[in-house]
């Protein structure tokens, strides 16, 4: 039986910044229009799960007309890894 890894319940704003900033630069509209956290250590980890899920719900509309072997989750493998990469960078696992 393998364990249930479980997010955080919170995340360094310098992580969640870091991570906005993978997520903008890969092409989404809602890291793009977000703010960055600043004034405070840690933010709550369900900003870092909704953006990843916003992000994640974006690429897959912008890449649905893409052939099956260019995506991994319904999404380009370049979102795919961006979307992963700024989960890494949070320590978030599910969102």
């Amino acid at each position: 039986m393998q364990a249930q890894v479980r997010n955080p319940k919170t995340v360094k704003a310098a992580a969640y910044n870091q991570a906005r900033s993978i997520l903008a630069q890969a092409g989404s509209q809602t890291a793009a229009k977000s703010h960055p956290a600043h004034g405070t250590n840690d933010v709550p980890v369900s900003y870092g799960t909704s953006l990843l899920a916003a992000a994640r719900d974006e690429f897959r509309a912008a890449d649905k007309h893409l052939p099956a072997g260019q995506k991994k989750s319904d999404m380009s493998i370049p979102h795919y890894n961006a979307i992963h990469s700024a989960a890494n960078t949070m320590g978030i696992d599910r969102w």
